[in-house]
């Protein structure tokens, strides 16, 4: 039985009823995985459960308010709401605004796709604007800026608040001199061919110099053997991570813009998440360290990389695993404040 069929028929016995005794998803978790059969992450799971909850037919529903989850009542057994319907004047008609500018190109959409999947495994991505970062003379620049750097933590866990810091940990880290996140450069591109590999190949190899580690991201798949061929054999020499997210071509050219993908909530940008399988075509390497030099000269050149770094130094000031935005958000209120 796939993962979806056995928690079908696992979740009704192990949900309660009533919506004010919702269990948490990571308590739920240790309960399913005393069922279940076969071995998955947790994140798999938690995940699993959210899909579910959007499908009317599944047994197990989210509150509406807060967090947690509860059995779904039969269809028999869900109350009726009658309202009195309320006239109204018929609306004009408004045609939607057409898309305009950068975010209905096909690399502005999967950037956004990106970013909002990577969240979903409590990842921490920030997209990198390069045309923010200062004029120079024509080429300094070039493949200089990655397309989105992710913030992996190594010490803490999932929790429905959020990821979670181990304190301990961190502290543990710090004085071993060991830094207790990852961060990774992402060059994503819509499609690889035998024509045009190479230069994608080497501008992620440029830009991902100054990271712990390297990933080239295809949207379409790489169905072509000896493009993955030579995509594994790059890959292995120069420890850079290649994925394929398996977008077939009509389901890419249906994508709704950039900002709309960034704007949908949590049960829709799932729903559109299924579409897509992400397929390891090499592993990639990790480095030990980041390359500072490169850093400094990077800030220098673009604010981003600036509000990169302090991000992840107020997160280790707090012990607290911010997302950017939140980062941001607060920086705001105390520049407001003081």
């Amino acid at each position: 039985m796939t993962l979806v069929e056995q928690l079908r028929a696992i979740l009704p016995d192990l949900l309660p009823t009533d919506p004010k005794d919702a269990i948490y998803g990571k308590e739920l978790v240790e309960k399913v995985r005393e069922r279940l059969s076969g071995n998955y992450a947790d994140a798999s799971l938690r995940w699993t459960f959210s899909h579910l909850a959007a499908d009317p037919t599944s047994p197990i529903a989210r509150v509406e308010q807060g967090y947690g989850y509860y059995r779904r009542p039969a269809p028999d057994q869900q109350p009726v709401v009658v309202t009195e319907p309320v006239p109204t004047q018929p609306a004009a008609a408004v045609a939607p605004e057409p898309a305009t500018g950068r975010e209905d190109q096909p690399e502005e959409k999967f950037r956004a796709f990106f970013v909002r999947h990577a969240r979903l495994v409590d990842r921490y991505p920030v997209a990198i604007d390069h045309v923010t970062a200062q004029r120079q003379r024509a080429g300094i620049n070039k493949w200089k800026f990655p397309d989105v750097v992710v913030l992996d933590w190594d010490i803490g866990e999932a929790t429905d608040a959020g990821f979670a810091l181990d304190k301990a940990l961190l502290e543990v880290k710090r004085g071993l001199g060991e830094q207790p996140f990852r961060l990774t450069s992402v060059e994503l591109k819509v499609e690889l061919t035998l024509s045009t590999f190479r230069e994608y190949f080497f501008q992620c190899v440029s830009n991902s110099m100054w990271a712990h580690s390297s990933t080239l991201v295809v949207a379409k798949p790489v169905s072509d053997a000896l493009l993955a061929n030579e995509l594994r054999r790059l890959g292995a020499s120069y420890g850079v991570a290649v994925q394929s997210f398996g977008f077939t071509d009509d389901v890419f050219a249906t994508l709704p813009t950039a900002s709309a993908i960034s704007a949908m909530n949590q049960d829709d940008f799932e729903r559109l998440a299924n579409n897509v399988s992400v397929t390891p075509v090499s592993p990639g390497s990790t480095r030990a360290a980041l390359d500072w030099e490169h850093i400094r000269d990077m800030k220098t050149q673009s604010g981003e990389f600036v509000d990169l770094f302090e991000w992840v130094a107020r997160c280790l000031r707090d012990s607290k695993a911010y997302t950017f935005e939140h980062f941001l958000s607060l920086r705001q209120i105390e520049q407001e404040a003081g």
